[in-house]
């Protein structure tokens, strides 16, 4: 706790300069002020010059307590200008106290700048090496100063270091952030003695090579030898060094760093960091990277990090970074796949096939740009890259593609040549074997993804908009369906939940739109015969009411009904046609279309279900409707009904219906197996009359 305190007394951020009750007078004030012109005017003057204004200041007052228009002392001036005649005149008359400043202390500015004479100077009098502040100078004062505001500032003279050191540091630091080997040397020294009870915090290699002081590495690599191979704070000194130019690899590896060190936690070998941290051009990382495997780090291409996270993976992030631009614009994507194809060609193929962690899934979650994307995944494949193995968050590459395109405003950010390099990305993981009913967390599917992106697309406001969207996601469910998805593998069916969207359409145009879908599925083996889940929706939960007062009414005053017949119709009522039409009464405003598109849908259950689920489902509808007051929106489609029910199909229709139920209700892909002609190839596939 002492020393606690004693450091906030000698850095002065609590004990500024006027707080202590030593203030100036005015004519001091104007004689320093006065000081602070001529030194703008001319940095070199001789101290004689100087001397008749400095002795009419009194020796009791506080000369640290004025400053200049950038807000820095007099005596901070002094050595910022190497004026030393005036520094040591300063210290020997008034012997200010040279570690208490709000930032910038003297010893620090001295120490940066490589003002040999003044560092000596200023520990002669008392400055401490263990001090810490930032640095402002010769700037004006940062907004992490404690100052900052009080003084306009001069942007005059204003060099390469403003704003650059906002943190708190010592002077061994800041000797090294300047590569001012001989001032590290003093200060090495004077840390040596043995009442000097400071010690670095850290190994000072591993400072030089942290800062890039090149100067200062090329000699405490000799001076300091067992400080190579030494870790300090998670990581080696070639750690550092890997950030830098490659003039400092070389250093420490001709005097014996070993280049098969990981850091501490994250397990990152040289080649991670080389790839993810360092910010270096394209041309500067294969340079690296040629060096480390030829070094010893080939046999560490493939070992992954903590996250499970090899080379290759990180090679996939950083061109992330690249792309959003987050500090790294360096690299094109034409840099980050001749970069791919050099580690694949160096023995990173193992990579690919990360357990737990898909190379070809991190490209999908990570990558934004699609023809990039289909580059490195073509890339990869082309490598044995298999698209069953699942990623970290444990979805296979086709799911974390498909996912995304739940949030709708992406669809809306897709143009022509990403939707194409999309698709191109969906074919290639399916044509090398990507199992296209595969789950997420055992319920989401594929099938499911697009299901449901449909249904978000009808709440867009642009009908061209909307179309442009469902014919893409309709070319990815083709894909899948050309490629083994099974359209009744589902806790949900899948001709439920495209029902179902009627409650979420706006337009009669949408009513197409779930007609193209729900023939689509059916064509490639969806079963319209099936029954409803026992899955509760919205859909279910309207149906369930109107069913239990149908039931109601049946059971009301009148001639008793048959329990026979009360089953039949709770059986009977179970159809997806049935489920349909009841949620089409719930949203009377489609029935108003004049070109009456909703009849397609209930066209196309009729023209494909089985002759005994058909006609047992059209009898309990009308004598649902019967039952009931038709009202003047429902009238049309209870005589569609009536009218169906009474009209047996004709024998040509049966014949599809066979045909559909023989091929195991697979008409898209083997239609063209079948001898017919071409006009009726097209009657077996659409449904129609």
């Amino acid at each position: 706790m002492g020393a606690s305190v004693s450091q906030v007394f000698r850095s002065g951020s609590a004990l500024l300069s006027n707080r202590d009750g030593h203030r100036v007078s005015k004519a001091t004030e104007d004689n320093i002020q006065t000081i602070f012109e001529i030194l703008r005017a001319n940095p070199k003057i001789s101290i004689h010059t100087l001397e008749g204004l400095l002795l009419q200041i009194p020796k009791n007052e506080n000369i640290l307590a004025v400053h200049d228009e950038s807000g820095y002392n007099i005596l901070q001036k002094s050595v910022g200008l190497n004026h030393v005649d005036l520094a040591r005149w300063l210290l020997q008359r008034h012997r200010p106290d040279v570690n208490r400043s709000a930032c910038s202390l003297p010893l620090h500015i001295a120490c940066l700048k490589g003002y040999e004479e003044c560092v000596e100077l200023l520990l002669k009098h008392g400055a401490r090496i263990d001090s810490e502040a930032r640095m402002c100078f010769p700037g004006p004062h940062c907004p992490n100063c404690e100052e900052s505001g009080k003084y306009r500032g001069s942007q005059e003279d204003v060099g390469v270091y403003e704003r650059l050191y906002t943190k708190l540091q010592n002077a061994v630091c800041y000797a090294i952030d300047g590569d001012q080997i001989n001032v590290l040397n003093i200060l090495s020294q004077k840390m040596e003695d043995p009442w000097v009870p400071f010690r670095a915090k850290k190994p000072l290699l591993h400072l030089a090579c942290e800062r890039g002081a090149w100067k200062c590495v090329q000699q405490l690599v000799i001076t300091r030898s067992d400080e190579i191979n030494t870790i300090k704070d998670e990581y080696y000194p070639i750690h550092q060094a890997v950030l830098h130019d490659g003039r400092f690899l070389d250093l420490l590896i001709q005097h014996g760093a070993s280049t098969t060190v990981r850091t501490c936690t994250q397990q990152m070998t040289l080649l991670h960091v080389v790839i993810i941290a360092a910010r270096k051009s394209a041309e500067d990382t294969l340079n690296t990277l040629r060096v480390l495997l030829d070094k010893g780090c080939k046999e560490l291409i493939n070992e992954p990090d903590t996250l499970g996270n090899t080379p290759l993976h990180a090679l996939i992030v950083r061109y992330t970074l690249e792309e959003a631009r987050f500090g790294y614009d360096k690299w094109t994507k034409w840099d980050a796949l001749h970069l791919v194809r050099f580690l694949l060609q160096n023995g990173a193929k193992s990579s690919i096939n990360q357990s737990g962690n898909s190379a070809l899934a991190c490209i999908f979650r990570h990558v934004r740009d699609w023809e990039v994307s289909f580059e490195m995944l073509n890339m990869l494949i082309k490598e044995e890259g298999d698209p069953n193995i699942v990623g970290r968050d444990g979805s296979v590459p086709i799911m974390v593609c498909l996912v995304p395109l739940i949030n709708k405003d992406q669809l809306h950010h897709f143009t022509h040549s990403m939707k194409v390099c999309y698709l191109n990305c969906i074919r290639i993981l399916l044509q090398h074997g990507a199992n296209p009913n595969c789950a997420y967390r055992s319920t989401l599917t594929p099938l499911h993804v697009l299901v449901f992106t449909v249904s978000e697309n009808f709440t867009l406001n642009c009908e061209s908009v909307k179309r442009v969207n469902f014919d893409f996601i309709k070319n990815i469910l083709l894909l899948l369906l050309q490629h083994g998805l099974d359209c009744n593998q589902s806790n949900l069916h899948i001709l439920q939940a495209v029902v179902e969207m009627v409650q979420t359409v706006r337009t009669f145009p949408d009513v197409q739109c779930i007609y193209e879908l729900a023939l689509t599925l059916i064509q490639y083996g969806a079963d319209p015969n099936i029954a409803l889940s026992c899955k509760t929706t919205q859909g279910t939960a309207i149906f369930s009411n109107e069913i239990a007062n149908f039931g109601e009414n049946m059971a009301g005053p009148g001639p008793a009904r048959p329990g026979g017949f009360r089953n039949s119709f709770r059986t009977n009522s179970r159809y997806i046609l049935f489920y349909y039409i009841i949620l089409l009464t719930k949203k009377e405003s489609l029935l108003t279309d004049p070109e009456r598109t909703y009849m397609r849908i209930i066209c196309l259950f009729y023209f494909s279900m089985q002759h005994e689920q058909l006609y047992n489902c059209l009898k309990s509808l009308h004598n649902f409707y019967v039952a009931r007051v038709p009202n003047r929106q429902t009238e049309g489609l209870i005589s569609i009904i009536t009218a169906l029910y009474k009209r047996p199909r004709s024998l040509k229709q049966l014949c599809r219906v066979a045909i559909f139920e023989n091929l195991n209700r697979k008409l898209a892909e083997n239609v063209n197996k079948l001898d017919l002609p071409g006009p009726l190839k097209e009657y077996m596939l659409n449904f129609e009359p």
